[in-house]
């Protein structure tokens, strides 16, 4: 993913490294974060100046290093760590940083500070990544934590009813095992940026006097410079090569095959990774903003610390497409509508209200009058969309594929679209660019032996994942058997990649293609109706050490995991309670996976 970078030099001379010396140094170097390359480039001189730590020396800054562990479901909780430590940095706070699933929770009862970082994910779940140290934090062998000291922030969105529910439950656990809050827990909404820029002062200010070895150790030494990384903040100019549609015309569903050339030099994904996107707002949906709030385009507006145009805000840089609750309650507070006011007092009343309507359909409704100022200043920032990669590297080097799905339904105003989906789908042109970037995914990842079974169940763009993991298997040689389960609405509108399973299937590389189309007349069906309908195979794939993927929406997974737990019930004999263990103890192995939304 990243550029091989070497440390800068004041003068020209020879390398002291050899190339092969160097190009190895490079590729150990190309994952680490600006906090660990500092670590690394320290310890490093520690090395050369004959001086290595004594075990005393390092137990020492154990004690004093600030642990760092972030859960992420969709990389904006690594992104926030990563900010955290670079601030540390600044400051001469030494901290190490982890990812929660690279994390042994056992080290915990030796932490002396830690500060996780975590997102919230389908019914107000931990991250599938966090799942391991949740259950040992509420398990039987969970160790008391009375000499931690530790700081929770929460990322959620306030538009479901669980905000920020995994945070609460991790602050509760290491607060009930005897660990000391260093600051209330920090609850972030979607605009998690702002939040966590106020916050890295604050937690800082509180770890400092924290550290018990001397600081600027590591500060001191020059070093090496961090590669340029792609992310969130960087992204990669992406270019348009195609974009496809491939379900039929009269179909409900429209959706597209999308590929995107990368310079694979800076750009490196995996099969069950996701596609950061960042878009503009259709102009046309702009000037429909503009005209319903009764504003000037040209008129200037504060965003960002910037004056830009009201109108080039709107396009760029605000959401206009996915309403949020806190949109909606200041919007109301200008409004003199008495019906929105009473409809920001009901929790699900108001989610509903969001989940089917755009700002325009809230200025058309309850229209009030506004300064461009305040206009801009109520709404959300823009926010990329994920979309699962549909292709594997290791087959298309310099290109990344997407399966798209274009959001869209009718209001008397007209038709509304979604933000990604539509500027996607509909109005990016071959040779345009778009700016993205890898959101990686290591809960949701292939096995590592080529032999093992593999059954993987999708829904609608859900199969996106699935075609990069059968394109890897392939390229890799893999021997294990390969079950595809896909349900959408039509066989002849929605059986999306229908000739690349069925070819596929002839190579002998798709053992069995089982599709389950839910409005077809009798045969109507979802994939859960398939599970059940061959439970004795699919129970049979199980005991031969399959693993399952399950990529879709939250419901469809739910029916799914109800589907097996009936499954095992059937084929084993063992209870209800029984085979929910099961799945359980399959999720902890990494042998059922999932990548919802």
């Amino acid at each position: 993913m990243h550029p091989a970078v070497a440390a800068e030099r004041e003068e020209t001379q020879p390398a002291p490294l050899s190339g092969e010396q160097l190009n190895r140094l490079q590729q150990a170097i190309s994952d680490l974060s600006a906090p660990q390359l500092a670590w690394a480039s320290g310890y490093l001189a520690g090395l050369g100046s004959g001086r290595p730590a004594s075990a005393a020396e390092a137990e020492a800054e154990a004690a004093a290093t600030v642990t760092v562990l972030y859960a992420s479901q969709t990389g904006n909780s690594r992104a926030l760590a990563e900010g955290l430590c670079s601030a540390a940095q600044a400051r001469g706070v030494e901290t190490t940083l982890h990812a929660v699933e690279a994390y042994k929770p056992r080290k915990l009862a030796k932490e002396k500070v830690l500060i996780l970082v975590v997102s919230t994910h389908g019914e107000g779940e931990p991250p599938d990544s966090a799942r391991a140290l949740w259950r040992y934090l509420s398990g039987p062998r969970a160790p008391r934590l009375n000499g931690l000291k530790f700081a929770v922030f929460g990322l959620g969105d306030s538009s479901y009813e669980h905000f920020c529910a995994a945070a609460r439950l991790f602050d509760g656990l290491l607060a009930q095992l005897g660990g000391e809050r260093l600051m209330p827990l920090v609850e972030a909404d979607v605009d998690f940026q702002r939040a966590g820029e106020a916050w890295f002062p604050q937690i800082l200010e509180l770890v400092e006097p924290l550290q018990t070895v001397a600081r600027g150790r590591v500060a001191s030494v020059s070093p090496i410079r961090p590669p340029s990384r792609v992310d969130r903040d960087q992204p990669h100019a992406a270019r348009l090569v195609e974009s496809l549609r491939i379900t039929t015309d009269d179909a409900v569903s429209e959706v597209y095959h999308v590929a995107l050339q990368i310079d694979p030099a800076q750009v490196r994904y995996q099969p069950g990774d996701a596609l950061g996107v960042w878009f503009h707002n259709d102009p046309q949906l702009v000037d429909e903003v503009l005209l319903r709030a009764t504003l000037d385009g040209e008129q200037r507006v504060t965003l960002n610390g910037q004056q830009i145009s009201l109108r080039q805000g709107l396009g760029s840089a605000l959401e206009l497409t996915q309403l949020h609750p806190s949109v909606v309650r200041h919007w109301a507070e200008i409004s003199p509508s008495d019906a929105l006011r009473e409809l920001t007092t009901k929790g699900d009343a108001l989610r509903e209200y969001c989940r089917t309507r755009q700002l325009l359909d809230l200025l058309s409704e309850y229209p009030a009058r506004v300064d461009a100022e305040d206009f801009a200043a109520l709404l959300q920032p823009l926010q990329p969309r994920l979309y699962s990669i549909a292709s594997s590297q290791l087959k298309h080097e310099d290109e990344i594929h997407l399966t798209v799905g274009v959001h869209s339904y009718h209001t008397k105003g007209g038709e509304r679209l979604g933000g990604a989906s539509g500027f996607l789908g509909r109005r990016l042109l071959e040779g345009d660019e778009v700016k993205v970037y890898v959101v990686e995914n290591s809960a949701f990842r292939l096995p590592q032996q080529g032999d093992t079974p593999v059954i993987m169940i999708g829904a609608g763009t859900g199969i996106a994942p699935f075609r990069a993991f059968l394109q890897q298997r392939a390229a890799q040689g893999a021997e294990g058997r390969n079950w595809l389960i896909f349900g959408n609405r039509h066989f002849h509108r929605d059986f999306l990649y229908q000739q690349e399973w069925l070819a596929q299937r002839d190579a002998g590389l798709l053992q069995r293609v089982t599709p389950a189309f839910s409005r077809d007349g009798a045969g109507d069906a979802y994939v859960q109706d398939r599970l059940l309908e061959h439970g004795e195979r699919l129970y049979r794939w199980l005991q031969q050490g399959a693993h399952i993927y399950v990529c879709g929406g939250i419901a469809m997974e739910k029916g799914v995991r109800e589907a097996l737990t009936e499954v095992l019930v059937q084929q084993s004999g063992i209870t209800p309670a029984e085979a929910e263990e099961t799945i359980d103890r399959l999720q902890q192995q990494g042998r059922y996976q999932r990548d919802t939304y």
